[in-house]
């Protein structure tokens, strides 16, 4: 049981090694392809993500060439052990454990210590021998004993590629179940389509295509017999569309991108824990769409509309949380940004792969794979069975070197005690194993322990070796901090210093060195960098009342001194901003081409520093000039609020409501309505934001909501509610929107024509109304009205050059000459804002 267990982590660590060389390898390659085709970096991380899943395999059957490089992790149990563990006389003695068990502190300076008590401190249990003892007659615990970094190791490691392999397996079954229950009712269209552009790609296997409501974007699954699934909506698509996304799904099945997927994925479940396997992953899987990408162009598709085509897929994904896959799917939101600036740059270099080229590098990857798999790169380590006579003892690397080059080393004693001790650099203590005939503890002098751990103990770090790294560690600044953090003010003081000599961060320097002397005890000293903090213009009031590091200076007088000061000075920069604001205020009322934003921001200035008074006008006037209506009306109700004018702020709230302001929670915490809170028609109106919101049941967690059917389902059943309280509350201009709205979502795009003319007829956000009306006529196909709408909404203000471009919605218009013109008007209205 034991050597299994030893055999098996050595395994588990040669392999993780090997594959971290394999794909640093591929790493390298990858950086070295930068500027290649899409389709041979696709190929190099796919085969290094292959070769990685082969190395076990390989690693387990291949012969051995030991080439020691490295020390083994794992020692080997040697035959003189087993006898060890029999025999009693070598029972008692030693100091036989692995480097790997020893967690113990680094070393510490002490004036007398037996070797046992250094033992101790170094993480083993085995008691010093003494001269004279008798063997208890128990076996001692061999160093190649499992320990529990062994068993963690192992399970870690396994629970992690279990767990990781249970979620590709479900995915894989939720694709065969998707795939089962599709749809195979295809329209001669795309039949007849499908057909020509397998001839065009040289396809030899026939591809067939399917539709299910569970998928928002195309997927593509098997090899011998390739499947196409389409999400339902795609039977609305216009021919230009329903071409370049076949093209880009057949080109994946021509490639066998499939197979590609589940060789990263798989990877990547066995090296769950390894960042470069992911990031190899998620770099084949960029390259292979942008690859794909690559074939649609040159099939003769403009740049400009295929990426128009495949943003609005993109933008579809907007409420889809779509889970990943084993399937390779046309739209990732992760990295659309620079696929879509790949698919646009006409420099990008876009030449597939010949098959030699894919042949020779196959043949390289074998090689790799078979050259480390044979390799046995860990220096074969025994754990020597301990005994009164020689023994292994734990020396510092540098102390041993020093020691052995001292000319003031003792000759006569003929032994050295067992000691461990840390890097004299500041790194992991480095050990190696000296043989040396260890003298029994009774026969040691003190005086020589004493001097061999004093010989051996580091140099107390001082301030002027920190100091020339601490460009490698980040400024002066943060240098002071991490000293300040340590406890050691004398050298985080003079490193604040250094950082106001540079004119850094000097307010916060000046208040961190008063900290530090506070931490010292030098209340003089600390009450003077107090002082210059607060003439520096730290903000002092708001950190002195709970900074721990200024407890020891409360008790002094001069505390409540320094807090009134500082609170007086507070007040006097406030009123000196709030006079400043006010005249701001003036001046933007007095200008007519001030907009509606300036008075928002300057609005919420003004309520910061208790102007109530001017910040209620500046938010009217923002919401009169079409800023943020809804925000800019609940704001106005918060600082009348605060102002103490109850009815005007209820008012007010109710006038946000029902302009759109979506935020009940906010209603609910905001204690700046605190003085409202109490009213009988504050809980009203609270009801009624609780009623009118809408994006509450955008839930993206549950699981109804990863599919297009789910979606629509839960859209529909918000759709019921928002029936329900407009029949309540006919007049709610907002309630028949979020009504249309929902119907749109819901794939009820006829009814919700009638629920938006009804909020445009309440005069409810008038410009955005009519641009959803253009919206859900589009998606009828009537498109005369789509168009008629949509110049409406642009006349009345609507800002719809972004929507215009990337709204799926409208996709039904994109080929009419007209959409060009909604955008250059579209243009030419963000223009003017």
């Amino acid at each position: 049981m034991v050597e299994n267990v030893a055999a098996a982590v050595r395994f588990a660590l040669d392999v993780a090694l090997k594959a971290t060389v394999l794909l640093s390898i591929t790493a390298l390659a990858l950086i070295a392809l930068r500027r290649a085709s899409a389709a041979a970096r696709q190929l190099v991380a796919t085969l290094g993500l292959a070769g990685a899943l082969a190395l076990p395999v390989a690693t387990l059957f291949a012969p051995r060439w030991e080439i020691p490089l490295l020390p083994s992790p794992v020692p080997r149990a040697a035959p003189t052990e087993i006898a060890a563990a029999t025999a009693p006389e070598s029972a008692s003695s030693g100091l036989g454990t692995r480097e790997s068990e020893r967690d113990g502190p680094a070393f510490e300076r002490a004036t007398a210590a037996p070797a046992a008590r250094i033992e101790e401190r170094s993480g083993t249990s085995h008691p010093s021998p003494r001269k004279g003892s008798e063997p208890d007659g128990s076996a001692p615990k061999t160093p190649s004993s499992p320990t529990w970094w062994m068993f963690g190791t192992l399970a870690l490691w396994s629970v992690g590629t279990l767990f990781a392999s249970a979620r590709l397996a479900l995915g894989a079954a939720r694709v065969a179940r998707i795939r089962r229950c599709a749809s195979d009712e295809v329209d001669e269209e795309w039949t007849a389509l499908s057909t020509e552009l397998e001839v065009k790609l040289g396809l030899a296997r026939p591809v067939r295509l399917l539709f299910s409501d569970e998928l928002a974007v195309p997927v593509t699954t098997g090899l011998h017999r390739p499947v196409v699934l389409l999400p339902e909506g795609a039977r609305r698509w216009n021919d230009e569309r329903r071409r370049v996304v076949l093209l880009h799904e057949l080109a994946h099945v021509k490639r066998r991108d499939w197979v590609a997927l589940l060789t990263g994925q798989a990877a990547a479940a066995l090296y769950w824990f390894h960042p470069l396997a992911w990031s190899t992953r998620l770099q084949m899987q960029k390259d292979c769409e942008r690859a794909c990408d690559d074939l649609v162009l040159s099939a003769g598709t403009r740049a400009s509309a295929y990426a128009a085509h495949l943003l609005s897929i993109i933008r579809s994904l907007r409420l889809s949380r779509q889970r990943t896959l084993p399937a390779v799917a046309m739209a990732r939101r992760s990295y659309w940004d620079s696929r879509m600036r790949a698919i646009l740059d006409p420099n990008v270099p876009r030449r597939v792969v010949s098959g030699r080229e894919a042949r020779l590098a196959t043949g390289a990857l074998i090689a790799a794979v078979v050259a480390l798999a044979v390799v046995e790169p860990w220096a074969s380590r025994r754990a020597e069975a301990m005994s009164s006579g020689p023994t292994s003892s734990l020396i510092d690397l540098d102390s041993a070197v020093d020691q052995l080059e001292s000319p003031c080393k003792k000759e006569s004693s003929g032994a050295q005690p067992a000691v461990m001790v840390g890097n004299k650099r500041g790194k992991e203590p480095s050990l190696f194993l000296v043989e040396s005939s260890i003298a029994p503890e009774s026969e040691i002098p003190q005086a020589e322990q004493t001097a061999a751990l004093e010989a051996t103990a580091p140099e107390a770090p001082a301030f002027a070796q920190a100091s020339r790294k601490h460009r490698k560690n980040g400024d002066w600044y943060s240098r002071g901090m991490e000293l300040h953090n340590d406890e050691r003010y004398d050298e985080a003081i003079e490193a604040f210093r250094h950082s106001i000599e540079e004119g850094h961060r000097v307010e916060a320097a000046t208040y961190n060195i008063a900290c530090g002397y506070a931490r010292k005890g030098d209340a003089d000293r600390a009450f003077e960098w107090l002082q210059k903090a607060m003439d520096e213009g730290f903000e002092l009031s708001s950190h002195i009342n709970r900074d721990d590091d200024l407890d020891g200076l409360r008790s002094d007088p001069r505390f409540a001194e320094l807090r009134r000061a500082a609170r007086a000075e507070r007040t006097r920069a406030s009123k000196h901003r709030a006079d400043r604001l006010a005249e701001r205020f003036r001046e933007l009322r007095s200008s007519r081409s001030a907009k509606g934003g300036a008075f928002y921001s300057l609005g919420k200035d003004l309520l910061e520093v208790g102007r109530y008074d001017l910040a209620g006008p500046a938010f009217q006037i923002s919401a009169a000039r079409g800023y943020r209506e809804g925000a800019s009306l609940y704001n106005t109700a918060c600082a009348l609020s605060l102002g103490g004018d109850k009815a005007a702020a209820l008012d007010y709230l109710q006038k946000a409501l029902e302009t759109g302001f979506d935020d009940p929670g906010l209603v609910r915490r905001d204690d700046d309505l605190d003085n409202v809170r109490g009213e009988p028609r504050y809980r009203e109106l609270l009801e009624m934001a609780q009623d009118l919101e809408l994006h509450r049941f955008e839930d993206h967690w549950n699981p109804k909501s990863w599919s297009h059917s789910g979606r629509r389902a839960a859209w529909r059943e918000v759709e019921q509610r928002f029936v329900e309280y407009t029949q309540r509350h006919p007049q709610s201009g907002r309630a028949w929107f979020n009504l249309g709205y929902a119907r749109v979502e819901a794939d009820r795009a006829e009814p919700a024509v009638e629920a938006f003319r009804r909020a445009l007829d309440l005069r409810y956000r008038t410009p955005t109304t009519m641009y959803n009306l253009a919206c859900a006529y589009a998606l009828t196909d009537r498109r005369d009205e789509a168009f008629s709408w949509l110049f409406k909404a642009l006349d009345a203000g609507f800002p719809a050059e972004g929507m215009l471009r990337s709204d799926d919605d409208l996709d039904n218009l994109r080929g009419d000459p007209r959409f060009r013109q909604a955008l250059a008007r579209a243009k030419s209205v963000d223009d003017d804002d």
